[in-house]
């Protein structure tokens, strides 16, 4: 449960050494990226962020100090976001000393219409300068992944010669779909989906908490037709699965220039057949069955 705001409490705005004064001030800075957003003033967005700051956005980009966040906020508040609001919440406040803190925080982007888009974790680094302001110094934003169904394992089958790495594993399939919003509402009421973003145009992503599923917006003046698109590997190891499907003799899978975080490249099989791979998931919530952990 959290805590008021500005207490003393070690799991929330800190230990004995911040003050009540010091966990506002921090806080205030998510406030002002949450007007800056609305206004799409990606000067007062980035305001808070120090010169030099380390930021790692959902897709690992590293934009440079305050105003590479700013350029790349500005992009967006004129391309894909414009127009959208959002919430940004501080869950928590340590301080690791009375100058220093760390921050986790959740923000929340809603399209023009109310609908949510997308929602991110970031865990943050704060320092409080000579001039006593506190600004960030680090911010790694993230879209949590959904966590897999644990299932017991077969007693029938032999775990000897297993091998050690990880198996790329099918988390991702995409339909394009005339009326997304309908076919999601389908899927949430039929198979207990749930809805974790919308993008601007109109898809919309679910998730089982297992397979995430995106239903794709169709451009009527466009030339791919309706149905199944594509599929997505979620793989421990980029490099070598590169290395693997051009030993195979298919092209070297392409990075995907895309406002969607959900997957890093496209690859393509001896077929013709589109898939997506990606290192870091496809996004989504966690199964219900993990509801219930800590």
């Amino acid at each position: 449960m959290q805590q008021p705001e500005g207490t003393n409490a070690p799991a929330q705005d800190g230990t004995e050494e911040g003050t009540p004064d010091d966990a506002r001030a921090i806080r205030a800075l998510w406030a002002e990226m949450a007007r800056g957003w609305a206004a799409g003033d990606a000067a007062l967005f980035a305001a808070g962020f120090a010169e030099d700051c380390d930021f790692t956005t959902v897709r690992g980009d590293k934009p440079l100090g305050r105003a590479g966040i700013a350029a790349g906020h500005d992009a967006l508040f004129h391309g894909p976001y414009a127009g959208t609001v959002l919430d940004a919440r501080v869950v928590a406040v340590r301080f690791l000393r009375p100058d220093l803190a760390t921050v986790e925080a959740e923000s929340t982007v809603t399209a023009p219409d109310g609908q949510p888009l997308t929602t991110t974790h970031a865990l943050a680094v704060v320092e409080r300068t000579a001039e006593r302001h506190w600004l960030i110094s680090a911010f790694h934003n993230m879209i949590p992944a959904p966590r897999p169904v644990q299932q017991a394992p077969d007693p029938k089958e032999s775990t000897v010669d297993e091998p050690t790495a990880a198996r790329p594993k099918l988390r991702h399939l995409a339909i394009v779909a005339r009326d997304p919003e309908k076919l999601a509402e389908f899927y949430s009421s039929v198979f207990a989906m749930e809805l974790f973003h919308r993008d601007p145009d109109g898809s919309c992503f679910l998730s089982d908490g297992y397979l995430s599923l995106a239903l794709i917006k169709h451009q009527l003046d466009g030339e791919t037709p309706v149905g199944f698109n594509h599929f997505g590997f979620h793989i421990e190891d980029t490099a070598a699965t590169t290395e693997a499907l051009v030993a195979a003799g298919t092209p070297k899978p392409a990075e995907r220039f895309t406002n969607r975080p959900f997957a890093e490249y496209r690859a393509m099989d001896p077929e013709g057949n589109w898939f997506d791979l990606s290192e870091h998931g496809f996004g989504g919530p966690r199964p219900p069955s993990d509801s219930t952990e800590s």
